[in-house]
């Protein structure tokens, strides 16, 4: 016992090693999960700022299109009274003045010319602005569904996938050089820090990321795995050194027991067969009963009918249906007789009790038994060998 104890001690040490490894790598995996996780916090608040930034651009294009539109109305409503005016002093203007000069209303149509022309300068700048803003709206909405998608990727962490980033990295960067730093305010150049920062990481992690990482894990539960089959497997066989086997006596004990209950099961079986077997015949010889007492009586019936219509002829013809029926009975006696030979009668309790009369005896239905019903149906007929034997005769050609 001292060596199989040595030898159980230090697969324990071994084991427990095992596991303080497997916990300490675990330990290094949850911090290392917890730092991107932190860093992909601090990417989406990144995000959520820009968002805010690009709603609140968008709400100033909002307002200086409506600006825009209210200066377009007003600029209409000065246009139409602008020429509604002039009809009005053309009209009152017709006749001139004593010195004969309209300098005044050439004044006025001037400065309303210059004011229509400020107008127009205004109105042409705010759609230059209007449309800058939108074209600025378009590129930074595309700047952060580009952002988005390399977020996503990133984080699934795919090593096929480094020529893809790369090339989304070069697109944001065109991007943002496109659009400049003061509408962006580098976030893309932060990104790709943060990015760098995180692959850093990743390399130096103890653990291999990925694929290498499911493979040491799958291997090291199944190492796991089995130890402790390894180890119930030792505790079995300690468990069968210590406790001695079952002595020959109880064996046989239990041998003899299973036996018995086979033989009471087999005699139960036996028992149950017979029953059926003779239901079995007792139903058949029942039918064939039923058959010739049918036979029987429309045998009757019809010598009755007949002899009721012969009762109601003339009395000329009644010796001549006396002698038809006379020579009928003799035929139908006569082809009866072969089967009469090996017929037996029908045993019944009524019969039985009843006291037998030449006339019954002579009106009594005969009943075949089961092989003469098997070859009047031309069925062949196995009479079984398994009744007759005993259940000790049939129990010695077991291989027990």
């Amino acid at each position: 016992m001292k060596p199989h104890s040595f030898s159980h001690r230090i697969f324990r040490e071994e084991h427990r090693e095992l596991t303080n490894s497997l916990q300490e790598q675990l330990i290094e995996k949850d911090l290392h999960i917890s730092r991107l996780q932190d860093a992909l916090t601090s990417e989406r608040e990144k995000c959520a700022r820009l968002q805010c930034r690009s709603n609140q651009q968008g709400a100033e294009l909002k307002r200086r299109e409506q600006h825009i539109n209210r200066m377009r109305d007003k600029l209409s409503q000065l246009t139409d009274r602008h020429k509604q005016r002039g009809v009005s002093m053309e009209i009152i203007n017709v006749l001139p003045k004593r010195t004969g000069r309209r300098e005044p209303g050439f004044k006025t149509a001037r400065a309303d010319g210059r004011t229509e022309e400020a107008l127009r300068l205004l109105l042409d700048r705010r759609e230059a602005e209007l449309r800058e803003a939108m074209k600025l709206r378009h590129g930074l909405t595309t700047l952060l569904h580009m952002l988005r998608n390399n977020m996503e990727q990133t984080l699934r962490d795919n090593s096929n996938t480094e020529l893809a980033d790369e090339t989304d990295d070069n697109v944001l960067v065109q991007s943002e050089q496109c659009l400049g730093d003061h509408v962006t305010g580098g976030v893309v150049q932060e990104w790709m820090q943060v990015q760098k920062r995180l692959q850093e990481l990743m390399l130096r992690s103890p653990v291999a990321h990925g694929t290498d990482q499911e493979k040491l894990l799958a291997h090291l539960e199944e190492e796991l795995e089995q130890s402790r089959h390894l180890i119930q497997t030792q505790q079995q066989l300690l468990q069968d050194s210590v406790t001695p086997p079952l002595p020959a006596v109880l064996m046989d004990c239990y041998y003899l027991e299973e036996w018995e209950r086979l033989q009471d099961h087999w005699e139960e079986f036996n028992r149950q067969r017979r029953s059926f077997q003779q239901e079995r015949h007792a139903f058949t010889e029942a039918a064939i009963r039923l058959g010739h007492e049918r036979c029987e009586f429309e045998r009757q019936k019809a010598s009755r009918l007949k002899s009721d219509f012969l009762s109601f002829s003339p009395v000329k013809k009644t010796s001549q249906w006396n002698r038809r029926e006379s020579t009928a009975l003799s035929d139908l006696r006569a082809a009866a007789a072969p089967e009469q030979l090996s017929l037996s009668p029908c045993a019944t309790p009524s019969s039985e009790e009843s006291e037998v009369t030449p006339g019954s005896r002579q009106n009594m239905v005969m009943t075949p038994n089961t092989p003469e019903l098997y070859a009047a149906l031309k069925l062949p007929y196995y009479r079984s060998e398994w009744i007759s034997q005993s259940p000790d005769e049939r129990n010695t050609d077991w291989p027990f």
